[in-house]
């Protein structure tokens, strides 16, 4: 059995495709006029304006997970696959590559064309900075080589901070991190448990921080282990909310952490509403006192009320926001919801779910959008046939997501044509040189050589992890 809950969704990165490699050279780069800003599109993906961030040609078929955009609005931090950046081929079936993953910005820009990196898109490692745990009184924790630990769940605290959780030996603990010099970002703990100053005893597990609008709370998920020392046990989780003004460097042990939830088999992915008075999450139904396996979402209200004498209500106000049907066919394990978002505006609620796509049997993860007080039903928001997952909302209303679906039907065209009016200046070319020998193309072969291009770009949908930005 994998590690308990790693929370890295399990992505069945396929063997090397060597046939990518090809593209690089194939589709090439051009000097004709950007098209507009914007593509109005409706191919192979919901209807709207799609943007595509990342549009790399990496053969290991990378993804690319949990983007949010900086609050400047220039840069997107998100995590990748270990090999990611830089691109190497080292993949040999050994999930250490998928798992052990990193922290990566890149400006918010928008790619016309394909390029062969991360790099020639002007990304840059989050390079963490040593430190040694037991200048905060943890035992035998020395974060040696922490680039290459496991790291998750990026979000930004300001344009110069980002939290994370980041893998010790006695489970996942938050982190913030300096990253105005990406090279040697200066990391400080967050959080620690009392039975972090020990080697021995309960474990417990941080996930998936979410900084409330003003700043001062930080919610998380906390899962705890029924047997010390085995991290494969722990399956109970609650929802944490951490004062961030007992935070910080040196305070890891004094900070003031509670529970908001009481604990259930799984609770995961908190968002809060634009105002900070509630937050909506992802749970199992044992939450709402039922057997059924699945997730659902739900609401509480945020209230401090009883803070200090360590006394503050649990699952206040509890609402349930989704009631997911099930019909012949639909997955024995039940249908997931979960990474919940608030519009900006605090009306509607966006997520992730593997419900049945209306009319189709399809199940892949798509995202969905419902009022946020659950009046309604859910609709389908934005769905490619491939997996679309983690979405965030930007400042003008737009998702960041990311998505299996490659390149764009709209960008396949115009790269086409492109490699088709390549191969016509070419094919003139040779017409009027009285000295060439080489092959003159039919119409037909032109076609061909541009059909045969997009084809190869065809083979990324479903192989990475790419990210977009979406206005519907």
């Amino acid at each position: 059995m994998k590690m308990f809950r790693n929370r890295m969704r399990n992505r069945f990165l396929p063997l090397t495709y060597a046939i990518l490699i090809s593209a690089l050279i194939l589709v090439g780069c051009t000097s004709r006029e950007d098209p507009a800003e914007t593509l109005d599109l409706c191919g192979n993906h919901a209807c709207g304006e799609l943007v595509m961030v990342t549009a790399d040609t990496s053969s290991e078929g990378f993804h690319y997970l949990n983007p949010s955009l900086s609050p400047d609005g220039s840069r997107i931090l998100f995590t990748a696959d270990w090999t990611a950046f830089p691109s190497a081929n080292q993949y040999n079936e050994d999930d250490f590559y998928t798992n052990f993953r990193q922290m990566i910005v890149i400006p918010l820009s928008r790619q016309v064309e394909p390029m062969t990196s991360l790099a020639e898109e002007g990304a840059r490692l989050l390079k963490l900075k040593e430190r040694n745990l037991a200048e905060f009184n943890v035992q035998g924790e020395y974060l040696s080589g922490v680039v290459n630990s496991r790291k998750g769940d990026p979000i930004w605290e300001d344009d110069s901070h980002v939290i994370f959780r980041l893998e010790l030996s006695r489970g996942y603990r938050l982190f913030r991190a300096d990253i105005a010099d990406p090279d040697t970002c200066r990391l400080e703990p967050l959080y620690f448990e009392e039975l972090d100053r020990v080697q021995s005893g309960r474990f417990y597990q941080h996930f998936e921080p979410a900084l409330s609008p003003d700043g001062r709370w930080l919610a998380f998920t906390r899962s705890s282990c029924l047997i010390p020392d085995s991290l494969e046990t722990c399956t109970q989780s609650e929802l944490m909310v951490l004062d961030m003004a007992t935070a910080g460097d040196g305070n890891a042990f004094d900070a003031v952490a509670f529970p908001v939830t009481r604990e259930v088999s799984r609770l995961e992915r908190p968002s809060w509403s634009p105002d900070g008075s509630k937050i909506v999450f992802s749970a199992g139904l044992d939450l709402a006192g039922e057997a059924e396996w699945g997730t659902e979402l739900y609401t509480i209200d945020f209230d401090t009320t009883g803070m200090a004498a360590n006394l503050v209500a649990l699952d206040n106000h509890l609402t349930r926001l989704t009631f997911t049907d099930y019909d012949a066919g639909d997955p024995i394990a039940g249908v997931f919801n979960t990474s919940p978002r608030y519009s900006n505006d605090g009306q509607r609620i966006y997520f992730v779910s593997t419900r049945r796509m209306p009319t189709t049997t399809h199940h892949d993860r798509n995202i969905w959008v419902m009022p946020a007080d659950g009046s309604l039903d859910p609709e389908i928001y934005f769905f490619t046939r491939s997996d679309d997952v983690d979405p965030s909302i930007n400042p003008d209303g737009s998702l960041l997501l990311s998505s299996q679906m490659g390149f764009t039907t709209e960008m396949l065209n115009f790269l086409e044509e492109e490699a088709y009016q390549r191969a016509r200046q070419v094919n003139q070319e040779r017409i009027a040189d009285p000295n060439n020998d080489e092959a003159i193309l039919t119409e037909l072969e032109m076609r061909d050589v541009a059909d045969d291009k997009r084809k190869t770009l065809e083979l990324f949908e479903g192989v990475m992890s790419h990210l977009y930005v979406y206005r519907r």
